[in-house]
């Protein structure tokens, strides 16, 4: 084997055995043509925004889960300063909401996630998947899917990152559009 392929067989390696050790991990679709930074501001900048949770994988009080769920939401928009909450108060724009599906019981588009309708869920333990949407009305402007495989209960700091990375998933700074041309949500 050549000399310079080994640094470059080395990195590789580091990286599997990294990835391989990872509890959480989060993939974001591909956001709706409509997803702009400036409709993000205009949603969250300076304002509630209210978050909607189905499901508990914990098993802990309903209040207590939402609050443990949005904690870990602030400050994870960038350049938009926002306070998710489960109670929103009068500056929440009504149209707008972030939607959380713990352990959903069927298999379902995220998309789903805004249409106001219940979703089952499976009951506490084990791992946990979760599915997410940024929503406006009855549709999905962004969504994402997360995945913890050994959570250790509520203080688990990957819990607490699973939760940050959804929320940095579901508000990205651009489109990944093949067709962008260099625009300001480019």
């Amino acid at each position: 084997m050549p000399m310079d392929i080994l640094p470059r067989v080395a990195i590789l390696a580091l990286s599997l055995v990294a990835a391989a050790c990872s509890n959480e991990r989060v993939t974001a679709d591909l956001p709706s043509p409509a997803y702009t930074a400036g409709e993000v501001a205009y949603a969250a900048s300076d304002r509630d925004l209210r978050v909607t949770i189905h499901g508990n994988p914990f098993g802990i009080d309903p209040q207590a889960f939402g609050q443990l769920v949005t904690d870990n939401m602030q400050n994870r928009i960038s350049g938009v300063r926002t306070n998710f909450t489960t109670t929103p108060n009068q500056t929440a724009q009504p149209d707008y909401r972030v939607v959380f599906a713990f352990n959903p019981a069927q298999t379902m588009l995220n998309s789903y996630l805004c249409g106001g309708q219940p979703i089952q869920t499976s009951p506490p333990g084990g791992a946990i998947v979760v599915q997410g949407a940024f929503c406006r009305g009855g549709g999905a402007l962004t969504s994402a899917t997360g995945w913890l495989d050994r959570p250790q209960g509520p203080a688990d700091p990957d819990f607490k990152a699973l939760i940050s990375d959804m929320t940095f998933a579901l508000f990205p700074t651009h489109r990944a559009d093949a067709g962008c041309s260099g625009g300001p949500d480019c």
